[in-house]
């Protein structure tokens, strides 16, 4: 495993990427605050929470996240099949070792990376805002305790406006294992598909279903937003089982096939 993080601290280009998506959140917090004459609250600032009008750093971040993770680390077997290195890593380690530790370290890195890119945007959002006291979910309150006693799934919602500082932690959190998740999910479509032309058109269809329609993936990591738990934890699942399946094939199909 030492040799795939000496190999990615060499990467220029995944370092690129992977500064790239500290920078974003980073960005939006200074157009959060320069879009409102009175700054948000640490809590409403934050990027997860897309207060930003247009929400451009959303839109660049979240919905081309899966290019950003292939060019950091998804795509490293693509690179090993160019240069014939795979063959030479599977002798030496097998191929289940092989396979398994590049779905490990993919995982690693995306959480990593993203954990660290919204640490950091509530870093900044703690300093620039900490005396700030405009909030727009307020309001909202007194809606939630009317019509909770009639629709129960509305409780998560409300939970979530009363401790925003926990509501948002969580959602950074989610967020990152979900980063991760989408990383493996990514390199097992590279096994399957180990040229760039095919990883890159697959990897954003899909991630442009998943993240768009009833199921979207992105409102169950987007905190104080008005959708029922049961809903969130569908889409959440949905994704988990549809990367589960996509990895355990690729692992059946590439151990067992003859490729040395």
């Amino acid at each position: 495993m030492k040799s795939y993080f000496y190999r990615y601290i060499k990467s220029k280009k995944s370092l690129l990427i992977a500064g790239l998506m500290v920078l974003f959140p980073i960005i939006d917090l200074f157009f959060l605050n320069s879009q409102w004459e009175e700054k948000f609250t640490v809590n409403q600032s934050l990027f997860l929470v897309g207060n930003s009008e247009g929400h451009m750093m959303q839109i660049l971040f979240l919905w081309f996240l899966p290019i950003y993770l292939l060019i950091m680390v998804s795509e490293y077997y693509i690179q090993d099949v160019a240069s014939g290195s795979n063959t030479v890593q599977i002798v030496k380690v097998g191929k289940k070792k092989y396979f398994t530790n590049q779905l490990l370290f993919s995982f690693l890195v995306a959480f990593t990376v993203m954990l660290l890119a919204l640490l950091v945007n509530l870093a900044l959002a703690f300093i620039l805002n900490h005396n700030s006291v405009q909030d727009p979910t307020t309001s909202s309150l007194g809606l939630y305790r009317k019509y909770i006693p009639q629709h129960p799934e509305l409780a998560y919602g409300y939970f979530m406006l009363t401790h925003q500082a926990l509501a948002n932690l969580i959602s950074i959190l989610l967020a990152s294992f979900l980063s991760g998740i989408a990383a493996v999910g990514l390199t097992a479509l590279c096994f399957l598909f180990p040229k760039r032309v095919y990883a890159y058109f697959l990897s954003f269809a899909l991630w442009i279903l998943l993240i768009t329609g009833k199921h979207s993936l992105l409102k169950a990591i987007q905190p104080f937003n008005e959708y029922p738990w049961t809903q969130l934890l569908t889409n959440v699942l949905l994704f988990l089982i549809l990367v589960a399946l996509l990895t355990l094939s690729s692992l059946i199909y590439k151990v067992k096939s003859d490729e040395l």
